[in-house]
């Protein structure tokens, strides 16, 4: 096992390779608010080289550049040169994590992680909770901890501690039973993945995260882990085996790839009817960075009654909701504005609902139409499928 915690100065031939192009500036969500080039990929970019060539050091305006930034990876997938932007503004925020500090709210949640092990800071031993709920009513038909299951769910932060998308972890329950999948989960033993933690610097966390989890997968020798959070998705996915320096040895999916999959074997079967005008929000995490974009759009265009409506930016030109990279608990108002265009832009479809397959995308896009009185409901890809696939 090879584990190495990246610097600021590994990017150093990154930052020199930016060409100032403004290629990166298209779809920038924070750019299109902040309007200053300071506040851009490129004007990041520059920031940081200007740091490693000794010429600024890390005033507080320089922080808030570069936490007001989503690491949505617009920037990342567009660059001509191939800079590892989001990879450099991560070591940025390791870098001010280690030396100068981050924005009090980001503290916060790292204390959060760092001691419960979830976003909310709520006790790790009521992770398992969501599955004696009421209107979940799961506790007695999982078995949590089941050595020698094919399939691990890992439900994440979201869908165990927020009351709102509890019953995204039904329906992916619900799916798996309907497969027939031998399924389990780690329960208590479920950390959260590390996301938060990376997007904010702490390598070390998320290094910590990986370790424990990957092991406890490995005890019950699971051969797939599926995750419904694009976050969760990405991690396990593209991040585990680099921060590990290893092969996981085992397969990792995004709930929708499941489905697919199981629509395509004839497993599954989505015959009920569901009158509806829909569209489609790609998250970062699972879309522009997992390249999970087809999925989805597979499975509501197979809904019986169901109606797609392509938003104008999608897929890998798909806009941010604001939710992601931190960016939502350091700058709160930035990010319910990045997250009002990208509603806007369904609404203009003539949609009554947008479904993606992020629980913190959902939450986000929803506490934006609650804050502006968009009349949008916001849906989950797992959530549609329970309840239309065939009894």
């Amino acid at each position: 096992m090879t584990e190495k915690l990246p610097k600021l100065s590994d990017y150093a031939e990154d930052v020199q390779k930016c060409m100032r192009c403004g290629f990166c500036r298209t779809l920038c969500p924070t750019f299109n608010s902040i309007s200053w080039e300071a506040g851009s990929p490129r004007g990041r970019m520059q920031l940081a080289k200007a740091f490693l060539d000794g010429e600024v050091e890390f005033t507080d305006y320089i922080k808030e550049r570069i936490y007001e930034c989503a690491l949505c990876g617009y920037c990342l997938w567009r660059c001509p040169a191939g800079v590892k932007t989001i990879d450099v503004i991560k070591a940025a925020r390791a870098y001010m994590l280690e030396h100068e500090g981050t924005p009090q709210n980001v503290e916060a949640l790292l204390a959060n992680l760092s001691k419960e092990h979830n976003l909310y800071g709520l006790e790790h031993g009521m992770r398992s909770d969501w599955l004696a709920y009421p209107w979940i009513g799961l506790k007695d038909k999982v078995d949590i901890g089941k050595k020698g299951a094919e399939v691990l769910y890992f439900v994440g932060c979201i869908c165990s501690y927020s009351g709102k998308k509890n019953v995204t972890g039904k329906a992916t329950a619900q799916i798996l039973d309907k497969v027939g999948a031998d399924w389990t989960l780690l329960g208590n033993d479920e950390w959260c993945c590390g996301d938060p933690a990376l997007l904010s610097g702490d390598y070390a966390h998320a290094l910590e995260a990986a370790r424990h989890n990957v092991e406890k997968a490995h005890e019950l020798g699971v051969k797939k882990v599926v995750t419904s959070c694009a976050g969760c998705y990405r991690m396990w996915k593209q991040e585990y085996p680099v921060l590990l320096g290893e092969n996981l040895g085992f397969e990792v999916s995004h709930i929708s790839q499941y489905i697919v999959e199981a629509l395509k074997n004839g497993s599954l079967k989505l015959a009920r009817e569901l009158k509806a005008v829909v569209t489609y929000h790609d998250p970062c995490e699972l879309g522009r960075l997992g390249d999970v974009l087809e999925e989805p759009r597979e499975i509501l265009k197979s809904i019986p009654g169901v109606e797609f409506r392509e938003m104008a930016k999608n897929r890998y030109l798909s806009k941010c909701c604001g939710g992601g990279g931190d960016l939502k608990v350091a700058y709160p108002d930035l990010s319910m504005e990045v997250g009002l265009r990208r509603l806007n832009e369904a609404r203009d479809t003539g949609a009554r609902a947008i479904v993606s397959c992020c629980p913190a995308c959902e939450l986000q896009l929803s506490d934006v139409a609650q804050k502006n009185g968009v009349p949008l409901q916001v849906m989950n890809i797992a959530e549609i499928v329970a309840r239309v696939m065939a009894p």
